[in-house]
């Protein structure tokens, strides 16, 4: 996420969370992505979307009958801010070429949530993968990184490129097995698994959440 902070010399920091990726689906999944998308984009502005589809509905069930669209808010970590912060773009006829880029406040989960929900055929016969960076417009320590997502029709996995760098820098025998993150605890992690959200090691998972949080809220070290 974008975010703008004060620094002790009293300038300003932006952070930058950019992505740029594209893949190919079925036409009937392209319509779903631009509808929902479009739907977003209406919230957002808080403008009245128009009537959803039925194929909408059955992707995006909603909760509240009074609410059409709240099964859409729900992949959102705001519901209050539906934003992807990214472009689309579609082209094609039967097989469609779908783009999704923004180089300022890219939402990684919102994206994958989107991707997996309007996507189940095409994701039964492979996964879609990205990649996504983050920067800070002045220097600082741990400012800069990058992450990525693999979505498969029952389940999301992420990842930091610090991971290999954190297994680099620390050797497996550097590591005490039995301590755990006081952010990020093995119960949490423990859940995940148990719901096939993760299959990642508990470490990997831990620097896979550090690294997903804003660039002012991470450990030190992480």
């Amino acid at each position: 996420m974008t975010e703008q902070r004060h620094s002790r010399s009293g300038l300003h920091r932006i952070y930058y969370v950019q992505g740029s990726f594209s893949f190919t689906c079925t036409a009937a999944e392209s319509a779903l992505i631009e509808e929902a998308w479009q739907h977003a984009a209406d919230l957002g502005d808080k403008a009245a979307p128009g009537e959803p589809t039925a194929e909408f509905l059955a992707s995006f069930p909603p909760t509240d009958l009074g609410n059409p669209f709240n099964g859409l808010l729900e992949i959102f970590d705001d519901p209050n801010f539906p934003i992807f912060g990214a472009d689309i773009e579609i082209s094609g006829a039967e097989t469609c070429l779908v783009s999704i880029f923004g180089d300022t406040d890219f939402q990684p989960d919102a994206i994958a949530r989107l991707v997996q929900r309007c996507c189940p055929l095409t994701l039964s016969e492979a996964p879609i993968g990205f990649e996504w960076s983050y920067s800070c417009s002045r220097s600082r320590a741990d400012g800069i990184g990058g992450g990525w997502c693999a979505i498969f029709v029952d389940g999301i996995e992420y990842g930091a490129t610090s991971e290999g760098l954190s297994r680099a820098l620390r050797p497996a025998t550097h590591r005490d097995p039995w301590i755990e993150d006081p952010v990020h605890p093995l119960s949490d992690w423990k859940d995940e698994v148990a719901n096939d959200d993760t299959r990642l090691g508990y470490f990997d998972w831990v620097t896979a959440r550090h690294a997903a949080e804003p660039a002012d809220m991470r450990p030190a070290n992480s």
